[in-house]
């Protein structure tokens, strides 16, 4: 980076490989400028924007990034969409998005949690979050509990409560 600062391709690998690491600081700093370097970036910049709101749990502004992935026949912009929409609650768009992952990675439900934690092998508590978001849209994964809807309400709320059974 040092070499060619204005190099929005080279810092946004940076600051990908930042976040995915536990930086999550620095590395959304880092990609936030590489995007304003060059506004027709690549999609796959938004990832870590959507993982890094995601971790936050502030879903509503992970699904905001999410949209603007556009990258309808890469396998990861479902597995985003999935686990956000699992985690909202938005069933219709949770199942559209599997059947869109299922489309291009059939076996998917099978290598999923090695899939998750290639990139994030050194934050196992984020990607068990993105299995959890994955499993509440739907999806079968081999080795862990459905998650099902209980009758049974959080305090102060209203209305189904998901949880994990096993």
């Amino acid at each position: 980076m040092a070499l060619n600062p204005l190099d929005g391709a080279i810092i946004g690998e940076v600051a990908l490989w930042m976040c995915y690491s536990g930086h999550w600081q620095r590395g959304r700093e880092l990609m936030e400028r590489a995007m304003a370097l060059n506004p027709r970036h690549p999609g796959f910049f938004w990832y870590p924007l959507v993982h890094d709101a995601y971790r936050q749990k502030d879903y509503s502004r992970a699904l905001d990034y999410a949209l603007r992935v556009n990258l309808p026949g890469q396998f990861w912009t479902h597995v985003v969409l999935a686990m956000v929409h699992g985690q909202l609650g938005n069933r219709d768009m949770a199942a559209r998005a599997l059947q869109e992952l299922l489309a291009l990675y059939p076996d998917f439900p099978q290598h999923a949690r090695q899939e998750i934690e290639k990139f994030f092998y050194a934050q196992r508590a984020h990607a068990e979050h993105v299995l959890e978001g994955l499993r509440k849209a739907g999806l079968e994964i081999p080795g862990n509990p459905p998650v099902v809807e209980t009758s049974v309400t959080s305090a102060g709320g209203s209305g189904p409560m998901t949880t994990d059974q096993g």
